[in-house]
């Protein structure tokens, strides 16, 4: 599906760039093309064996904005803890209200994907000692003391992002630990950018300029957040929120940028590289 898909954009006269050099060529780049940037969260191993490789292939400059702690200290995040005890579980359902989380009490688990996002979007919104006792109940809950299969989610390492750089990656902060930013205090968000950038300029030469906010939702950053990455020295972070790269509002809100998902669907595919789209993104 990547390769038809790239293969779609460049039958439409697509120009791949990365996204380091849209933002600061932003105001010189020819307004009648169609520019197209690849992005990828977090630093698993399939994503570097696999996904960025493709992307170099057909010279799609990609950047991956990778979790410091996943790679350093392979440490998994919340999220892919929830992810890993829901796919390991042999239960049928769960007494989610019991674990303090509102709505369903008795969540089915019957289709693990649509489990795993309830749990994952309670969890978000906790503070952070509160998320990871969550996640430990909920190990607990599920698993007990059974090992959880973790393979789907092996972190990449610095040997090879330094090898994919080489061939064309850019690599940038998606903070240590992928705790949604809104739900930490103004000392952490400082902490999680400061050893982030730390890390990254240890094993990385000349990381991206830009931040991935972790999660990546409205609400999972405020204020404090955007203001505390400017102070950090980047010239834009880019947010999951749905939207396009639209001149004015990026020179307007430089720090809270839009991104489309990879297209599910042929057709949607289609629709991304047509002139359609431009009409709809205003430009």
């Amino acid at each position: 599906m990547l390769e038809g898909f790239l293969r779609l954009l460049r039958r439409h006269g697509c120009e791949f760039i990365s996204i380091d050099a849209l933002f600061s060529k932003r105001q010189h780049l020819n307004p009648s093309k169609n520019y197209v940037c690849f992005t990828v969260d977090d630093g698993y191993r399939d994503q570097a064996e696999t996904l960025i490789p493709i992307l170099l292939k057909y010279d799609a400059r990609p950047t991956l904005f990778v979790i410091t702690d996943l790679i350093d200290k392979q440490i998994l995040p919340w999220d892919a803890q929830i992810a890993t005890t829901i796919r390991a579980t042999e239960h049928e359902s769960l007494d989610a209200g019991a674990l303090g989380v509102p709505g369903e009490r008795i969540l089915s688990l019957k289709d693990k994907r649509h489990a795993r996002r309830y749990l994952s979007l309670h969890a978000k919104r906790l503070e952070r000692n509160a998320r990871m006792t969550f996640v430990r109940k909920l190990k607990d809950t599920l698993c007990g003391d059974s090992a959880v299969d973790t393979r789907h989610f092996e972190p990449t390492c610095w040997e090879r992002l330094r090898e994919l750089q080489k061939q064309g990656l850019t690599v940038g902060s998606h903070t240590c630990s992928h705790s949604p930013l809104s739900t930490l205090s103004k000392e952490d968000i400082q902490q999680e950018l400061t050893d982030s950038l730390s890390v990254l300029n240890e094993n990385i030469e000349s990381p991206s300029q830009l931040f991935c906010y972790p999660v990546g939702m409205q609400e999972d950053f405020d204020e404090r957040a955007t203001e505390i990455v400017e102070q950090h020295g980047f010239i834009g972070a880019l947010t999951s929120e749905p939207g396009y790269f639209v001149l004015d509002s990026v020179n307007k809100n430089p720090f809270t940028v839009p991104r489309l998902s990879l297209p599910a669907t042929t057709n949607t595919a289609v629709r991304y590289a047509s002139w359609i789209e431009k009409l709809r993104a205003g430009q």
